[in-house]
């Protein structure tokens, strides 16, 4: 598989703290990369930075072999990537459908009745996103981001405040747009989600990269254990 996305040495500081130090991410097309890692270990910051919002002191950010460190959140999403937040960036004043419609101004994407039925949000098309449930707003939010077909889709923490039955849901809906061609980078702590539908797992501690590999790999090392897990 080429590589999609792949940072070097990447470095953040603010002031005399460094919360990413020296990472560096291989991530293939078609995977379901997970990040993570213990509060404090630098995921979001890294995530922050290979999305662009975030300029890194040091390192370097490639999308398909092209260096895009010094573009602009909005110059990122254009060369084909998608993003979604973890608070949901829905319009609450603007009904499901117009929210889509809103959105759709590129001349690749998904059918909109399909995408509202893989969201389950089909019924809801004419309901203000506003008065939608957390959970079907955080899906909302993944089929703005997944709308135009993107071949990269950054998430953080997509399952945040969801029920059991709606993470699985959740998982299911990124595979199959998965299956369907888009690679995803996932910043998440929920283990059962992990297990779900991860590819590989990548490990931050304390701002480096402490471990990577399949999840049955990372639930079985002693140090993620030590450190992730709280397992002595």
């Amino acid at each position: 598989m080429a590589k999609i996305l792949e940072t070097k040495l990447l470095t953040k500081k603010f002031g005399g703290f460094t919360a990413v130090e020296k990472v560096s991410l291989t991530v293939n097309e078609g995977e379901v990369r997970f990040i993570i890692g213990p509060n404090g270990a630098g995921k979001s910051t890294f995530f922050k930075l290979v999305i662009g919002y975030h300029t890194a002191n040091e390192g370097t950010i490639l999308y398909k072999n092209e260096n895009i460190e010094k573009l602009k959140l909005h110059e990122r999403i254009k060369l084909g990537m998608g993003v979604k937040f973890q608070a949901p960036g829905v319009f609450s004043e603007l009904t499901v459908l117009q929210n889509l419609k809103l959105s759709d101004n590129r001349e690749k994407s998904f059918n909109l009745d399909n995408l509202l039925s893989d969201f389950s949000l089909k019924d809801e098309e004419e309901t203000l996103a506003g008065d939608l449930s957390h959970g079907k707003k955080q899906w909302l939010d993944i089929a703005l981001a997944t709308l135009s077909m993107p071949d990269l889709v950054f998430l953080d923490e997509p399952t945040a405040g969801l029920s059991f039955e709606e993470t699985k849901k959740t998982g299911e809906i990124i595979q199959k747009l998965n299956k369907q061609g888009i690679t995803f980078i996932i910043v998440g702590h929920d283990m059962d989600f992990v297990k779900q539908i991860a590819t590989r797992v990548s490990v931050l501690h304390l701002g480096k990269m402490f471990f990577e590999g399949s999840v049955s790999e990372v639930l079985s090392d002693k140090g993620v254990n030590n450190i992730y897990l709280g397992v002595g």
